[in-house]
């Protein structure tokens, strides 16, 4: 397998992630997913710690070091494409190193992710649900978000890696859903999930939240009323 380069754009995170698993003697794959833990866990009100969680004060400095190294990176980038997805690229990039290119991934290229959702435009709508059983980073998902805002997106994968890169970048976006992680060939199975800024539209706060095995099994259909109710409110308050 090929190796993926980093864009310019992302190197200043790839470089203090690659820093600091090499300062502290860890495997970069095992930084950057706990990187996304931290991150989740940040914006988890009244989460409880994060289990198995290794590292020092001073260590968790540099983790916050990295989290606003990437909230840069996102806020510029977002700003000139309307999305991106900075994680997608670091995960492809450290599963193409040597040794690591068994667990590689190469996920859509972002062109083609637009190219897919402007083959699908049709009238703007908000308010409606729209999933990606193999979201991978999320990339078509946040393709989709950034020309049908206000809808309500649903990412499930089998990599908890790919969906906790999911949930951050719906974080960032503003994108409102839930990500799954399970085998979406098995829709009975359950592994994990969060609930992605369930009360953004309302409160303007971006939020993440533990999803129960019960969440999954038995839905509430108020979830998405609130939901399209909160966009129509929006919409009426930006007229």
């Amino acid at each position: 397998m090929a190796r993926y380069e980093i864009s310019n754009e992302v190197r200043p995170l790839d470089r203090l992630i690659t820093g600091f698993a090499s300062s502290c003697g860890y495997e970069i794959q095992t930084v950057f997913n706990d990187l996304l833990r931290f991150i989740i866990h940040g914006f988890s009100p009244g989460a409880p710690p994060i289990s198995n969680w290794k590292y020092k004060r001073q260590q968790n400095a540099s983790f916050m070091e990295m989290t606003a190294e990437w909230t840069r990176i996102m806020q510029r980038q977002i700003g000139r494409s309307g999305w991106f997805d900075a994680f997608g690229e670091l995960h492809m990039a450290y599963c193409s190193k040597p040794g690591q290119q068994a667990n590689g991934q190469f996920f859509t290229p972002s062109h083609i992710c637009e190219l897919m959702v402007m083959c699908a435009a049709g009238k703007k709508e908000t308010g409606q649900r729209m999933g990606d059983p193999t979201c991978g980073s999320g990339r078509l998902l946040l393709a989709y978000h950034a020309h049908n805002p206000g809808n309500y997106l649903v990412g499930e994968d089998i990599s908890r890696t790919c969906c906790m890169m999911t949930v951050c970048n719906m974080l960032v976006h503003g994108c409102v859903g839930e990500v799954i992680c399970h085998d979406s060939l098995q829709p009975k199975a359950f592994t994990d999930g969060w609930k992605v800024n369930q009360a953004l539209p309302l409160t303007g706060i971006p939020s993440i939240r533990r999803m129960k095995e019960e969440e999954y099994r038995n839905p509430l259909p108020e979830n998405i009323g609130r939901f399209k109710e909160a966009v129509r409110i929006i919409n009426l308050l930006d007229k």
